[in-house]
């Protein structure tokens, strides 16, 4: 897998979103302050600080502005599912160029002179060169040290699931009859009753929720009309479903590897392809649920 194709964790949180606006805000300011580009050295201090000011608001907006925008605009291709590191820095390259057509537009009236299309490419030019390189040279930089730090923990973590297992494998603890689960979706017609040890994991799907199950050594899903928070509150009761995703409540029993990229830690789900993602969040508590569980369950279904 290419550098710019490999996973990237795409966070579009409000507070996060303004933290770093601030940050690059404050970074922009205080850089024309400084070097005053553009001429900027003839204006007066009074509308030099405007001039600067007025930069960093425009940066301030553009940034949380301009991802919540493209994420409405185009919801599937935000996916975080489908987030690469090439991704982010086209993103982080959009995000830069209206910073440059904003600061453009507001030249007449800082400066007073017409908007000009020399003014606009070399504004362009200015945002991405002194935006893009360093930008994309950190973020290249955290994505090599989030798929270090999560490879190694998932390592440490893989290594004492393992240990768990091989206790389990010889362990000679009674199996225990549990009662069955019921989902059920809004409507009450739609239900599916199944042993806890065949539901395998549930997937948020827009209004819907896919629940996967094993039988006969198969996997297969019907899907509910329902929300999550239904779903998890369905299976509070019951220790070996973990909500580790907002999109995703997994069996922790059915856990049969633990990877890790960029993005955090991915699940590998006995007797399916798919690797379930856990919230970064949540990787402490995921963690020490999983462990706890494997080694204080009753049951065992180890194959």
């Amino acid at each position: 897998m290419g550098l710019f194709n490999q996973p990237f964790p795409h966070n579009i949180n409000i507070g996060s979103r303004l933290k770093t606006g601030g940050a690059f805000a404050l970074f922009v300011s205080t850089f024309l302050l400084i070097f005053r580009p553009f001429n900027m050295d003839s204006l007066s201090w009074s509308r030099l600080v405007t001039a600067c000011v007025t930069y960093g608001i425009i940066t301030f907006i553009c940034i949380p502005g301009v991802t919540y925008l493209l994420k409405w605009l185009f919801p599937r291709y935000f996916n975080e599912k489908n987030w690469t590191t090439g991704k982010q820095i086209i993103n982080i390259a959009c995000v830069l160029v209206l910073i440059g057509t904003m600061n453009f537009l507001t030249v007449p009236f800082l400066f007073g002179d017409p908007l000009i299309w020399t003014s606009f490419f070399r504004l362009q030019a200015f945002t991405l060169s002194v935006g893009l390189i360093p930008i994309s040279i950190y973020t290249l930089y955290k994505q090599n040290t989030w798929l270090k730090q999560f490879r190694e923990e998932a390592a440490v973590l893989q290594k004492k699931l393992e240990e768990k297992k091989k206790e389990q494998e010889e362990s000679t603890q009674p199996e225990q009859d549990n009662p069955p689960i019921v989902l059920m979706g809004e409507n009450q017609k739609e239900t599916i009753e199944l042993p806890d040890n065949e539901l395998v994991y549930l997937e948020s799907a827009s209004n819907y929720v896919k629940v996967f199950f094993e039988r006969n050594s198969k996997i297969s899903f019907t899907i509910l009309r329902a929300t999550m928070k239904k779903m998890e509150d369905a299976l509070v009761d019951n220790d070996i479903f973990f909500r580790c995703h907002r999109a995703y409540i997994i069996n922790l029993d059915k856990v049969e590897q633990v990877e890790g990229n960029a993005q955090g830690y991915k699940l590998k789900v006995r007797g399916t392809e798919e690797r379930v993602p856990v919230s970064r969040s949540l990787n402490k508590e995921f963690s020490d649920r999983l462990l706890s569980v494997r080694g204080t369950m009753a049951r065992i279904h180890l194959q």
